[in-house]
């Protein structure tokens, strides 16, 4: 299988992932806001966001050692299909050992220091109506099954690193989608705070117990093969793995921290509105970088082979389409309004145009930095460890300051202030720079036809809801999300396929046509 083919099955396998996860997510929170008190509710989803934010624990040694794997591989060549050599296999079959002895020890520190952090600040909050032994007992078993997941990181880190991309997002769909299954049955039974932890829970370690039963049986040669322990190996990837962990905690700090402090100042029943209308656009951020994130891998093979023409390809694309998804469906979401939220959530959950700016920016810019800075790290560049950090403190003093004052709109601020301050504008300039890619080439070939897409969209839909104010709220909805989606096809169409991908789709299409 080439590599566009397995990018494509790797970006489509997680889009259906996301997909699945995303349509019972919003059949899910419409459960959780009629079926939950308003300050269970702001519970949950804080809980939630936190568990995201336990990734951190990873120390960066994910990202580390499924690029290391990734470059043993591409000591066989470049094409994904190529068979591994035997320094391929030992090399890897090493990495392998090492790696389930480092994260057996970060599992440990995962599950004490989350135990010990979550206890301090959740007995700090102000609760009138849920016991504090349900918040806890719920942390509890979140933090167990992160632990648990941190354990079995590694086989996910072979997944990745040998070119299978994708197949984490084909297990952990139909895990995901068992999860949310049992979470809607259990809020409907009448279940609380602690039901809904063991059911994500048992999704989520069901997920990662697939990854090892399918990593065996694809690479079987690998766990043939009896790696040894190298502590050599641990101490030439600690300096690139601490800059990654410290990456990572400075994202965390800037992007996962606003339940902190809206819990704090405003109480947890401000938190479901400000949270609805955050996920909404992040899911649309997440479908946007998937190829990206699926293209990493590759990228790395094809640096480690020198093939920089094609490096550039990737990233020219990834980029299109991810901005390109991020445009069209941020100027429909920005053009409904109201509308979407009323239908979705029920009238009076709407957090306003403000907010909702304010998150249609942040996370644009964020789609942006991401793409930019996978395709970098993937050439083993971790130049952003200070950059992010200083956002995370940035973000959160700004968000202390300007929510006492402004409340919900001066926390999301103090989010994209810190941001455009620091990682908005420097990921970009010194991951372009890595890849040698030209800024003004970027503007030309990306910007420039993005932000017309934006504004055609947003201008077509706000036409569409403003002729049809007299229609139900589901068509003017559904009109909406369909002029977006078909000029999001048009864009894609024109940006994203070479000539050659264009052709054989008309030939395919019109060979099918003919033969009905």
């Amino acid at each position: 299988m080439s590599i566009t083919k397995r990018i494509a099955f790797g970006a489509a396998a997680s889009w259906f992932s996301r997909g699945v996860s995303i349509l019972l997510g919003l059949v899910l929170l419409p459960v959780l806001f009629r079926h939950l008190p308003k300050e269970e509710l702001g519970v949950w989803l804080l809980l939630g966001q936190s568990w995201a934010a336990l990734g951190i624990f990873d120390l960066g040694f994910g990202a580390t050692l499924t690029r290391r794997i990734a470059f043993a591989k591409g000591k066989s060549g470049s094409d994904p299909g190529a068979e591994l050599t035997d320094e391929t296999l030992r090399e890897i079959a090493d990495l392998v050992a090492t790696g389930k002895r480092v994260y057996r020890a970060l599992a440990v520190f995962a599950f004490v220091f989350s135990m010990g952090a979550g206890f301090f600040y959740l007995r700090t909050l102000n609760l009138g109506t849920v016991p504090f032994s349900q918040v806890w007992m719920a942390w509890s078993v979140i933090c167990l099954s992160q632990a648990l997941g941190v354990w079995a990181n590694v086989w996910n880190c072979i997944l990745l690193g040998v070119g299978y991309v994708g197949w984490d997002a084909v297990l952990g769909s139909l895990a995901s989608a068992l999860t949310l299954l049992a979470q809607i049955i259990v809020v409907l039974l009448g279940g609380g705070l602690v039901s809904l932890a063991v059911a994500a829970a048992a999704g989520a370690l069901t997920q990662r117990f697939l990854m090892l039963g399918f990593a065996r049986s694809r690479r079987p040669e690998i766990f043939a093969i009896r790696g040894q322990w190298k502590f050599a190996l641990v101490k030439n990837m600690v300096p690139l793995a601490l800059r990654a962990w410290i990456t990572a905690v400075g994202i965390v700090l800037a992007l996962n921290t606003d339940q902190l402090f809206i819990g704090k100042i405003m109480g947890t029943a401000a938190f479901p509105a400000y949270r609805a209308a955050y996920l909404i656009l992040l899911n649309l951020n997440m479908l946007a970088v998937t190829v990206a994130g699926s293209s990493a891998v590759f990228i790395s093979h094809l640096w480690q082979a020198g093939d920089l023409a094609q490096v550039h390809r990737l990233v020219v694309r990834n980029l299109n389409l991810g901005l390109g998804l991020m445009a069209a469906g941020g100027g429909c979401i920005l053009a409904l309004g109201p509308h979407l939220f009323n239908l979705w959530l029920g009238p009076g959950n709407f957090v306003g145009y403000p907010l909702l700016i304010i998150f249609f920016v942040l996370l644009f810019l964020e789609a942006q930095c991401y793409i930019v800075t996978t395709s970098s790290r993937a050439t083993e560049d971790e130049a952003f460890a200070l950059w992010t950090l200083a956002a995370g403190a940035l973000k959160v003093i700004l968000s202390i300051i300007l929510g006492v004052r402004y409340g919900l709109i001066g926390i999301a601020l103090g989010t994209l202030i810190a941001q455009l301050a620091t990682n908005h504008w420097f990921m970009v300039f010194r991951g372009l720079r890595r890849l040698r890619m030209s800024l003004r080439q970027h503007a030309k070939q990306v910007l420039l036809p993005v932000g017309v897409l934006f504004i055609v969209t947003t201008v077509a839909v706000w036409l569409i809801v403003y002729f049809m104010s007299g229609f139900r709220p589901w068509a003017i909805v559904g009109t909406g999300c369909a002029m977006s989606g078909t000029l999001l096809l048009i864009a894609l169409w024109m940006l994203v396929l070479d000539t050659d991908q264009r052709r054989r789709l008309v030939a395919h299409f019109g060979f099918s046509s003919t033969k009905t």
